[in-house]
């Protein structure tokens, strides 16, 4: 069997042809799954603070929980919500909420320096720090990590 010139032309195109499309899908591919894991990494924020606000019952048991976003010099945490349980204007929670794994380590010691009276859970992009006994018990039947207990009195 003979092949033309113009038959080896047309497989070279279609060939070349072929090679141009799988390399954009393996790129289109690769991007999209570059987006999505960037979009899986941000935090859920409004999930976050409902569970722990939950967990802690700040609001079902007359606490204020208040909070947003924060911002500034020496601010890590990107989120940052508080339940003062009685209104004595002293927040007894703090939840930190972090953009990513990186910042969360970095403000670690940040929070554990702040209150030597507070014990410490870490979540998955967030950290807790609370001095209400009764916070931190709900808090570690979750899936965090006791990372300091509170003191003993």
């Amino acid at each position: 069997m003979r092949i033309t010139h113009g038959a080896k032309t047309a497989l070279v195109a279609v060939t070349a042809g072929l090679l141009l499309t799988a390399c954009a899908a393996d790129s289109d591919s690769a991007a999209d799954a570059s987006a999505s894991a960037s979009a899986d990494a941000a935090p859920d924020v409004a999930t976050i603070v409902a569970d722990v606000n939950t967990v802690t019952g700040c609001d079902t048991f007359g606490g204020t929980w208040a909070g947003g976003k924060v911002a500034g010099e020496g601010v890590v945490a990107g989120w940052q919500y508080t339940c003062d349980v009685d209104g004595d204007g002293e927040a007894e929670t703090t939840l930190s909420i972090y953009e990513d794994a990186a910042d969360l380590a970095t403000d670690l010691p940040n929070v554990e320096a702040a209150a030597e009276d507070t014990a410490i859970v870490e979540g998955a992009g967030y950290l807790v720090a609370t001095s209400d006994w009764s916070h931190l018990a709900s808090l570690v039947e979750t899936d965090v990590e006791l990372v300091r207990e509170l003191p003993t009195e």
